[in-house]
């Protein structure tokens, strides 16, 4: 019985994912956990006026609440979203605290909800009304029932408190504490709880540090001002609720080796390239998930053969030579994960065609190497006053290509929204030399272009150059086309709207500069119309040429024939 060829896994799994973890080197931050967001509104006057004559802040609201609902129920319907208002008239939760109304429970997104949803606007003062105050560590107590239910080991638990008021308890201290308390019970269950302060339009700016602060759940990579802001200037309620849509995870950790002195880093991927969803099986009838199952046929027998049966080889000569997975593995092994400093180098020796793949970010990983923010923002300041950059050997998992790679400072900088640029280090990939192709030599014949011509270009390429260009504002046509066909089958609609293509020329804005455009055409005409004669007459004196050559090239094979012939003759004398 012949040993059954595979494919090498491993390899493909790398090259497609070169930062890709097995088990032995995974941590909690790597696992893919499924999202449960718990919306929790403060329901009183100031969240129902209309600001500016514009739309009230709790039709806000529910419009980015079923805007999260939308992308959820696309990116992964595993997640659990639930809605509690308090300070309502109406009571109706299950441990049946006053004031407190459970909306919609932890459940996944659906269709039926996200049309729901905006009429909650309409039927507030028919089904819940505003009422007294109710307490909030009762709806922290709500939710904490509700997050029990979950497995803490397979979901990411989050809280978003949407309130106007900073200081709920003004004099009930014992309120206060509770609430503390609650707040505290719940990040032993690893539930973040996330503000989003909401414009009151009195004038009066929200103060978080009155009483929020003690809390809130604060990332220790994420403390700044975005995060602890005190100030009236609130962005708009989509771009933060956008910005909590998906946890920032890191995809690695490491150590940087100096010597003896260990330094930790996580990983973070910048960039994730947009993929449509995979299609899954279903079966026809009952519409259930359909699991696929391998099995390896015996060739000659055609018996079932399980994984102790099976062995990998590889082909030496014509003998094959068959490998086990221990075997294999320890072939693979180089070394252990870990980052390790060749040394330094001037930055402007890193080119453009060294960066082979997408780069990685690095930050450094206080909570596992305690130190480690320290070191790396004196390695930041002294990389960045020098201008250098630093040289790096990675083996990022257990088996994996050993890589060398560049790392360019980023030093921490704050813009106007308080949005922070975090100080780290970006992960460049170099190439071995094997990668490095020659550029093979082209034989370019330049054509003769006239003054007039080169300034006609210059104008032209001045009128269409793009201001400001951005490649983030641009959306790939398809993937929006597709996710928008799929949510209007999904939600029932009649008419689906066409995305708008923002790939496509702007042919109305190109009209102001027609005049441009047909001047460059005409000289360009009138240059290939004058070369083409030239190449005319060139080829008739190039043809004339090569005829006058011909003769001269027969008149000297008939001399050097005749004398040939006269010292032959000579000789024969």
């Amino acid at each position: 019985m012949d040993f059954e060829e595979q494919e090498d896994v491993e390899e493909i799994r790398e090259e497609d994912d070169f930062l890709g973890l097995d088990e032995e080197f995974a941590t909690t931050d790597e696992v893919q956990k499924k999202d449960a967001v718990m919306f929790l509104v403060d329901c009183n006057e100031k969240l129902f006026k209309s600001l500016d004559g514009k739309e009230s802040q709790f039709r806000k609201i529910l419009a980015a609440f079923q805007s999260f609902l939308k992308s959820k129920i696309i990116s992964n319907v595993d997640d659990r979203i639930g809605m509690i208002f308090y300070n309502t008239k109406l009571s109706n939760n299950p441990l049946n605290f006053d004031g407190i109304t459970e909306v919609y429970g932890l459940e996944s997104p659906s269709a039926d909800r996200i049309r729901d949803c905006l009429k909650l606007e309409q039927r507030f003062d028919q089904d819940f009304q505003l009422g007294p105050k109710a307490m909030i560590h009762q709806c922290f107590w709500l939710c904490t029932n509700q997050f029990r239910n979950l497995e803490k080991n397979k979901f990411s638990m989050r809280i978003f408190l949407f309130t106007t008021d900073d200081v709920p308890y003004f004099k009930d201290q014992n309120a206060r504490d509770q609430t503390i308390q609650h707040a505290k019970q719940l990040k032993e269950l690893d539930v973040q709880i996330e503000l989003f302060p909401i414009e009151s339009g009195d004038g009066n700016e929200f103060k978080i540090n009155r009483f929020y602060s003690e809390i809130i759940t604060v990332d220790l990579d994420e403390v700044n001002n975005a995060v602890l802001d005190q100030s009236s200037k609130i962005m708009d309620l989509h771009q933060r609720l956008k910005q909590k849509e998906y946890k920032k995870r890191a995809i690695n950790r490491i150590t940087l080796d100096l010597s003896d002195v260990k330094i930790g880093f996580k990983i973070f991927a910048l960039i994730n390239k947009a993929k449509k969803p995979t299609s899954k099986p279903l079966e026809r009838k009952t519409n259930s998930t359909l699991k696929k199952k391998q099995q390896f046929l015996c060739s000659e027998t055609g018996d079932t053969l399980y994984p102790n049966q099976v062995q990998t080889y590889v082909m030496l000569g014509n003998e094959k030579v068959p490998l086990s997975k221990d075997q294999m593995s320890q072939i693979k092994s180089f070394e252990k994960p870990s980052l390790t400093l060749i040394g330094f180098k001037d930055i402007k020796s890193l080119k453009d065609y060294h960066n082979i793949r997408t780069a990685y970010f690095l930050y450094p990983d206080e909570e596992h190497v305690t130190g480690s923010s320290q070191f790396c923002d004196a390695l930041i300041d002294q990389m960045i006053n020098k201008k250098r950059l630093a040289i790096v050997r990675l083996t990022p998992r257990k088996g994996s290509q050993v890589k060398f790679c560049a790392l360019i400072p980023q030093i921490e900088k704050y813009d106007d929204d308080h949005f922070q640029t975090p100080p780290g280090f970006h992960l460049i990939f170099l190439p071995y030399a094997d990668d490095i192709r020659p550029v093979p030599d082209v034989n370019w014949e330049g054509t003769e272009v006239s003054r007039d011509g080169v300034n006609t270009a210059k104008i032209l390429v001045n009128a269409l150059t793009i201001q400001d260009f951005d490649c983030s504002n641009f959306e790939d046509p398809a993937i929006q086309k597709f996710y928008t066909y799929l949510q209007g089958t999904a939600l029932g609609e009649q008419n689906i709207e066409e995305p708008e293509d923002l790939l496509q020329p702007d042919y109305l804005g190109m009209q102001r500069y027609r005049d441009i455009v047909d001047l460059f055409k005409n000289t360009i005409s009138m240059e290939s119309g004058v070369d083409k004669q030239v190449q005319k007459r060139r080829g008739r004196q190039n043809q004339a040429q090569k005829i006058e050559e011909e003769i001269k090239q027969e008149k000297i094979e008939d001399d050097s024939e005749q004398p040939k012939q006269k010292r032959g003759g000579r000789r024969k004398k």
